[in-house]
Order: C-alpha cells, then sequence, then structure tokens
C-alpha cells in the first residue's frame, strides 16, 4: 500500500473529508494529489498529516501490502479468541483499520485490569491510556470501555499517591457524556410516575449525584411532576417552569412539560395560566 493509499483509507475510515484533513495547513487540491500518489508531501506536511489521523508518521511512511496487512489481523484475531492480549496488541500495532483500533483497546483495558489486580500501577495506568487513546480513534467509540479505562486510571492515581484531581475529573466527565446511570434512573422515574408508585420514582431522582446540562429540563420535568403527584403544586410549578426556561427543549418534552403546567395551573385556579398551556400544545 502507497502512502497517498494509507492517507485515503485511514481519513476514510475515521469518517474525514480532504476539507477537515488538511485544515490550514495545506489545500484540499495538494491534498487530493498526496493521495493519489501525484505529489510527496514535506516530513512536516507528513506529521500534520497523521496527526489530524491519529496515527505515526512512521508508520505511514512505512508499506505493508494487504496480503500481509490481511494475514497480521487474522492472527490477531485468532489471539484475541485466546485471551492472549498482549501479543495480539503487538499484531495488530501497524494495522490501522476499526477492527484492529477496536482490539487493541480492548486489549489495553483488559491488560489495565490484570495489572491493576497484580498492584502494578504504574502499568494499568499506561495500559488504561492506550485504550483510552485507541478507543477514541474508533470511529464508534465504545462507552463502557472508555469509562473502565478511565476509572482504572483515576485508581491508579490514586494508588500512586499522584494529584488524582484530573484523572477523576477525566473519569467523572467520560461518565457524564454517556449519562448511562442518569439516564435510567429518569426512566424509571418516569416508569414508576406512570404506575402511581410516586416514593419509587423520587427514589430514583434523588439517586442522580451528577446531573449533566442536556438532562436537566427532563430532571426537572419529572421533579415537577412528582410534586403534582403528592399535590405540592406549587412547588411543582416551579420546577416546570425552571424546566420552560431550558432552551432546545425536544417537542415530546415540551408536550409532557405544558401538560402537567396547565394540570397544575388548574388545580390552583390559575385558569388564564392553564389555557395558555392548552392552547401552546395544540400549536406543537
Amino acid at each position: 500500500m502507497t502512502l497517498g493509499e494509507k492517507i485515503r483509507q485511514v481519513r476514510l475510515e475515521r469518517g474525514l473529508t480532504q476539507k477537515q484533513l488538511a485544515g490550514d495547513r495545506i489545500t484540499r487540491n495538494q491534498l487530493s494529489q498526496i493521495e493519489n500518489d501525484l505529489a510527496q508531501p514535506s516530513m512536516r506536511t507528513l506529521e500534520y498529516l497523521a496527526a489530524g489521523l491519529g496515527v505515526d508518521a512512521g508508520w505511514l511512511m512505512t508499506q505493508e501490502d494487504g496480503d500481509a496487512a490481511q494475514t497480521r489481523l487474522t492472527e490477531a484475531r485468532d489471539l484475541f479468541r485466546e485471551g492472549r492480549w498482549a501479543e495480539c496488541m503487538e499484531r495488530t500495532g501497524t494495522l490501522t483499520g476499526e477492527e484492529a483500533l477496536l482490539m487493541r483497546s480492548i486489549c489495553a483495558r483488559r491488560l489495565a485490569e490484570q495489572a491493576l489486580d497484580d498492584e502494578r500501577f504504574s502499568e494499568a495506568g499506561a495500559y488504561a491510556e492506550q485504550a483510552l487513546e485507541c478507543n477514541a480513534r474508533c470511529l464508534y467509540p465504545e462507552p463502557s470501555l472508555q469509562i473502565a479505562a478511565a476509572g482504572i486510571s483515576a485508581r491508579c492515581a490514586v494508588a500512586e499517591k499522584r494529584d488524582a484531581g484530573e484523572a477523576f475529573e477525566a473519569y467523572r466527565q467520560i461518565f457524564l457524556q454517556q449519562q448511562t446511570g442518569v439516564q435510567y434512573h429518569l426512566t424509571m422515574a418516569r416508569y414508576d410516575l406512570e404506575q402511581e408508585h410516586i416514593q419509587a420514582a423520587e427514589r430514583e431522582i434523588w439517586s442522580i449525584a451528577d446531573l449533566p446540562e442536556e438532562s436537566r429540563a427532563e430532571y426537572l420535568i419529572l421533579r415537577g411532576r412528582i410534586a403534582a403527584k403528592k399535590e405540592q403544586y406549587e412547588n411543582a410549578i416551579l420546577y416546570l417552569q425552571q424546566a420552560r426556561e431550558v432552551e432546545g427543549l425536544s417537542r415530546l418534552l415540551r408536550r409532557e412539560l405544558l401538560l402537567a403546567l396547565e394540570r397544575c395551573y388548574s388545580e390552583t385556579q390559575q385558569y388564564k395560566q392553564a389555557y395558555e398551556c392548552a392552547a401552546a400544545q395544540r400549536e406543537l
């Protein structure tokens, strides 16, 4: 595989356009010439392209034909099935395809877990960082792997008595980005409300320790609905009004919000506001 073919293949695997990869360093036409082997990039340009692709410049300069790469991938699959994580990582070292990157990230996570169990904290942290780096380069990063690897990295920082604040903040941000636990509690709270299990819905809501901004509106709506079920209508209205101020509400959440507000206003004999909410629902 030529240099140009490698650059084009990795770019497409990353889902990048020529314009995105070229950035402000070179023109799209120059990149097109490089990819078609009509021009040779300078070392500085090659390093720039490698950084944009998330690969080593040295790997781009080596030539490995398709048959050899396929052989390495087949061997790596066998090693992966056998749980020979370190050997699988070594075998996929120069491969750039999505499958190879995913295998490397999983292997690195497994090795990090093993090293952590053996109290080899420095080694565990290094493998965890490799897992995060490889997973980030995948076209479809695996959320559970990101969370696990970031968690290992944070635990290693504590064990090595380093400043763990940065590591734990990175772990927190990755976890919140996935919204795994938060969305579960919100969904279960909504189900409990429909089943009239008010205390269970409250428990789900209070189980949320860190609330991502993108879940704030749904959280406030559910808090409002719970308060309304407990006939605490004024509190419910406060929660719902706060939710109404959040920008970018989906139509589904707006409808749920307006319906809850209409009922609360009716119960508190604020009929003008109730009518306005009903009218707003009809406009959706």
